[in-house]
């Protein structure tokens, strides 16, 4: 896979260097391709942020003020105090996942280890084994180890 990528990356600066395109030509292009977008956010939230706005106009149409620029002003405040809201939401959600992921892996290999030490005791201690593989059941009126029935 790698070799293919190399090679289509060889081939890309090939291509920049066709005739008939001079040194000045191939570094504009480049310098166009640099500054394209790369990643646009996923928008969320769109319906009540778009509510928050709504009822700033209402509020301030209602109080009886005129649009003004300080309208855009407090639109621009709203809309900054939604994003940084979205921010925050999503720096908890991260944390959390992380945290949720380091939990996981720590029962698993709390897990393994109980298992591991189980199996290493049954080798080491035969009556742990004989223990660990029986049943305990009264017979007389006494407790006694008896062997488990095999389904």
């Amino acid at each position: 896979m790698a070799g293919v990528v190399g090679k289509a990356i060889k081939g890309f600066g090939k291509a920049l260097k066709v005739a008939g395109r001079n040194k000045a030509s191939a570094d504009v292009f480049r310098e166009a391709a640099g500054k394209r977008i790369t990643r646009v956010p996923i928008a969320k939230r769109l319906t009540e942020r778009r509510k928050n706005t709504e009822n700033l106009f209402k509020i301030r149409q209602d109080a009886g003020a005129p649009p003004s620029k300080s309208m855009a002003k407090h639109v621009k405040a709203t809309a900054a105090a939604n994003t940084k809201y979205d921010k925050a939401v999503a720096a908890r959600d991260k944390k959390f996942k992380s945290q949720k992921r380091k939990v996981i892996g720590g029962a698993g290999a709390t897990i393994a280890g109980v298992v591991g030490a189980n199996e290493g005791a049954k080798r080491k201690w035969p009556k742990y084994k004989k223990f660990v593989e029986s049943d305990i059941k009264t017979v007389d009126g006494k407790l006694k180890i008896v062997p488990k029935k095999k389904k």
